[in-house]
């Protein structure tokens, strides 16, 4: 994993920031995504996690969410490696059926049941 250092200047703070880069994964698209944990920087008395999105052309968006908004999303993310495995097929026809059957609750319902069950493998 790679760690990053930057200097980041406010109006009196000048301060490192040392990032640490937990995961990371680049999709075929050349997008990078990546859990970064935040160790030295301004304000930082704990280690502070983030979500950071890297564009191809090197622009980034870093995401500080909730320790619960780490779990919820982190529960959805394992709802959808075993929903993910139907195959459900977007099309014009059924995008208002689609939009009610996609909501967190049923994909960790019918996650649930998949992965209960014989239908995911």
């Amino acid at each position: 994993m790679k760690s990053h250092v930057s200097k980041e200047e406010n109006e009196n703070m000048s301060e490192e920031i040392v990032d640490h880069e937990v995961w990371h994964q680049r999709n075929k698209g050349n997008y990078e995504l990546s859990i970064v944990a935040r160790l030295k920087g301004p304000l930082v008395s704990n280690v502070q996690y983030l979500l950071r999105i890297k564009e191809p052309e090197g622009y980034i968006i870093d995401y500080m969410t909730t320790l619960d908004g780490f779990k919820e999303l982190g529960e959805l993310f394992l709802a959808l490696h075993d929903f993910c495995k139907l195959p459900i097929y977007a099309n014009e026809k059924h995008v208002d059926k689609l939009k009610e059957l996609l909501t967190t609750e049923n994909i960790k319902k019918l996650a649930e049941i998949i992965k209960t069950s014989r239908l995911g493998r």
